[in-house]
C-alpha cells in the first residue's frame, strides 16, 4: 500500500509540477521583490542603520563593567617624602574586584550622535525604496520588452512565410514566360532578408526574456513560461509639467534621501563643534578590596575573605580639550566641506531629474502622435490591400501586388508595436523617476 502511494505521489509531481506556469506583469513584479538580490541588500542596510542607532543611543544609558584591578595603598610606617614613593616597598599592592559604573552626566556630542543615527534610519529606509523603485522598472522594461520582441517575431515569422510564397510564385510565373527573371531574383534576395531578420528576431526575444528573469532575480527555467498578456487600453497621462515636478520634490526617493543626507551632513559639523566644549562622567565602584598582596609562599593568604572587605569608590571625571594640535578645527573644516559638496549635488540632482522628467514627458507626447499615425498608416495599408485584393479578383492586378500589400500591412505593425511599447517604457522610466506608480500619474485607460 506504502509502495503505491509512493508511485502516486511521483506521478502527481511528474504531471502537474512540471507544467509551465504562465505569468503576468503583476505576478512578475511579486516574484521580483521575493527574490531579487537587490531587495535583500537593502533590508541589511536597514537593520545595520538600526543597529547604529542603538549604539549611539546606548551612549545616554549607564555602562557597567565588572572589573578586576590593582589597587595601591600608603604604608603607615612608610619613611619616604610624601611627594616620591616607591610601588610595593613605600606602599601596599592590592587588588579590586567588582562593578564599575560610568554614567555620562555631560556631553554635548551625544544627542547629535543619535539624531545623525536616526536620520541615517530614514535614509536607509528610503534607499530601501529606491531599490525597490528600481528593480520594478528593470521588470517593467524586461517585461515590455520581452513583449515587443515575441510580437514582433510572430509577424516575423509571418512575413518570411509571405515572401517564401512569393519566392514561389515568383518561380512558376517564370517558369510560365508571364514574369521576367528580375522578379524571381528580388523575390530571393527579399525572402533571403526576411530570413535574416527572422533569426534577429529569435535573438532578441531569446535575450529579452533571459533579461526578463535575470530582472526576477531568478536563472532561466525551462518550466516557468512567461505568457506576457498583451495591454489592451493605454494609459495616458492625466498631470500637467508642472504637477509632475511638484510630485517629485514629493515623492523622489533621490531627492528625499539628499534632503536627509544634507540634514546629516549639517549634525556631523554640531558633533565636530562640540568637540571644543567639556565632557563629565561620574565613575561609581562597588566591590571587594584585598589590601595586600601575599606572595608566593602565602599566595593562598589572597582567597581567604576575612582578607577582603567591602570597598566603594565614587568620583566625577570632568575632561576640557585644550590642544588636539588642531585635530578638532579640522574635523570641523572636514564636515562643513562635506555639507557644501552635497548643497552643489543637491542643486545638480534637481536640475537632472527636472530635465529627466521633462524629456520623458515631451517623449511620450511624441510618441503618442506616432501611435496615431502607425494606426493610421494601418488602416491605409489595410485600405490598400482591399483594393488590391478586389483588384486582382477582378483580373486587373497581379498576386505579387496583392502580396505586396498584405506585406506593407505587416511591417506598419511592426511600427506600431514599436510605438505602442515604446510609450509603456517611457511612461515606466518616468514613473520611477518621480516615485511613484502609473495609476497615480494617468487617467482611466481608455
Amino acid at each position: 500500500m506504502k509502495k503505491v502511494f509512493f508511485l502516486f505521489i511521483i506521478f502527481l509531481s511528474v504531471n502537474i509540477f512540471s507544467e509551465e506556469r504562465t505569468v503576468d506583469l503583476e505576478e512578475c513584479i511579486n516574484i521580483a521583490l521575493q527574490n531579487h538580490p537587490n531587495l535583500f541588500l537593502s533590508i541589511e542596510d536597514n537593520k545595520q542603520s538600526v543597529a547604529d542607532y542603538r549604539i549611539a543611543k546606548s551612549q545616554k544609558s549607564i555602562i557597567i563593567d565588572g572589573e578586576l584591578k590593582t589597587v595601591e595603598y600608603v604604608k603607615e610606617d612608610s619613611p619616604a617624602d610624601s611627594n616620591f614613593q616607591i610601588p610595593g616597598q613605600d606602599t601596599n599592592i592590592g587588588l579590586f574586584a567588582g562593578l564599575t559604573v560610568v554614567y555620562n552626566l555631560f556631553d554635548p556630542k551625544k544627542d547629535y550622535i543619535e539624531e545623525n543615527a536616526k536620520t541615517n534610519i530614514d535614509i536607509s529606509k528610503l534607499k530601501g525604496q529606491k531599490t525597490k523603485n528600481e528593480v520594478l522598472f528593470e521588470v517593467k522594461n524586461a517585461y515590455y520588452s520581452y513583449l515587443l520582441t515575441k510580437n514582433t517575431l510572430k509577424i516575423r515569422e509571418e512575413i518570411n512565410n509571405k515572401y517564401k510564397k512569393k519566392s514561389d510564385l515568383a518561380k512558376q510565373l517564370f517558369e510560365q514566360g508571364s514574369r521576367p527573371i528580375l522578379d524571381v531574383s528580388k523575390a530571393e534576395v527579399d525572402m533571403a532578408d526576411s530570413q535574416l531578420q527572422l533569426e534577429k528576431a529569435k535573438n532578441d526575444e531569446r535575450k529579452t526574456k533571459l533579461k526578463l528573469f535575470h530582472s526576477m532575480g531568478l536563472e532561466e527555467v525551462e518550466t516557468l513560461s512567461i505568457n506576457p498578456k498583451d495591454i489592451e487600453s493605454m494609459p495616458y497621462i492625466n498631470c500637467s509639467l508642472e504637477d509632475l515636478y511638484k510630485m517629485a520634490e514629493i515623492y523622489s526617493p533621490l531627492i528625499r534621501i539628499i534632503t536627509l543626507e544634507k540634514r546629516a551632513a549639517v549634525l556631523k559639523i554640531s558633533v565636530e563643534n562640540a568637540s571644543h566644549y567639556p565632557k563629565v562622567d561620574l565613575l561609581i565602584g562597588l566591590g571587594y578590596e584585598n589590601h595586600d598582596i601575599y606572595g608566593a609562599g602565602e599566595f593562598s593568604q589572597n582567597f581567604k575573605p576575612g582578607n577582603w572587605s567591602p570597598a566603594f569608590h565614587g568620583a566625577l571625571k570632568a575632561s576640557l580639550p585644550i590642544y588636539s594640535g588642531g585635530r578638532i578645527s579640522a574635523s570641523v573644516d572636514s564636515a562643513v566641506s562635506d555639507y557644501n559638496k552635497i548643497t552643489y549635488k543637491e542643486k545638480e540632482l534637481l536640475v537632472d531629474t527636472k530635465n529627466q522628467i521633462r524629456d520623458s514627458y515631451k517623449s511620450l507626447e511624441e510618441i503618442k502622435k506616432q501611435m496615431e499615425i502607425s494606426n493610421l498608416i494601418i488602416k491605409n495599408a489595410q485600405r490598400h490591400l482591399l483594393l488590391a485584393q478586389r483588384s486582382y479578383e477582378n483580373g486587373g492586378g497581379s498576386l505579387l501586388e496583392l502580396q505586396d500589400a498584405e506585406l506593407s500591412v505587416i511591417n506598419s505593425e511592426i511600427g506600431s508595436l514599436e510605438s505602442k511599447y515604446g510609450y509603456l517604457l517611457t511612461l515606466a522610466k518616468l514613473t520611477s523617476i518621480i516615485g511613484i506608480g502609473e495609476s497615480s500619474i494617468c487617467k482611466n485607460q481608455e
